[in-house]
């Protein structure tokens, strides 16, 4: 067994003591609640599909499709012939576009991404942001080695292939932290 697949049980041992762990605590006298009681079975029934949307699931996801993309479509190592130069000034310019779009919604007095108080708001379209630019990279990854891969699919799972793991992990973690979130909280 390989060092992931060690973390990877690890961490499916410690989703599955859990539940048991909360139950001796909280019957032990310490403040948290227990995952067996009915509250705590109505809850973990209820948000068992939290994480598999969670925001640590799509970032896995981004990042081993990234990955097998960057791998794939022949963008590194960095060369210097005119089709590479022409790919990274279009990728810079875009970069430069995308983020003096983003600064000017974020600085004017009426935007979507401020609250009431002025300050950036904790909110689902600020969080979308990073998916914004990792599916604006890929895209341009997927145009950059289309010649050379002539399959989209390929370069995009590639990264699922190569790392069969990282969704899985990122569940059972995503598992496991929001179970501690209800338990102190």
């Amino acid at each position: 067994m390989n060092r992931h697949e060690r973390n990877f049980v690890c961490v499916l041992i410690v989703a599955a003591l859990l539940p048991f762990l909360s139950w001796v605590l909280s019957a032990l006298g310490v403040p948290c609640r227990s995952l067996l009681d009915d509250e705590g079975l109505r809850w973990l029934y209820s948000h068992a599909s939290d994480s598999l949307r969670g925001f640590l699931v799509t970032f896995a996801l981004c990042c081993v499709i990234m990955q097998g993309v960057i791998n794939r479509c022949g963008i590194l190592p960095l060369s210097r012939t005119f089709r590479d130069r022409r790919f990274y000034r279009l990728a810079f310019v875009y970069a430069v576009i995308l983020i003096g779009c983003l600064l000017a919604a974020v600085l004017t007095p009426n935007s979507p991404f401020l609250s009431i108080t002025g300050s950036v708001a904790d909110s689902p379209l600020l969080y979308g942001l990073p998916f914004l630019g990792w599916f604006s990279f890929i895209v341009f990854c997927l145009c950059y080695g289309y010649p050379r891969c002539k399959r989209w699919t390929r370069m995009l799972t590639y990264g699922l292939r190569r790392n069969p793991l990282a969704l899985p992990f990122a569940v059972a973690v995503s598992f496991c932290w929001q179970c501690i979130k209800y338990m102190i909280g």
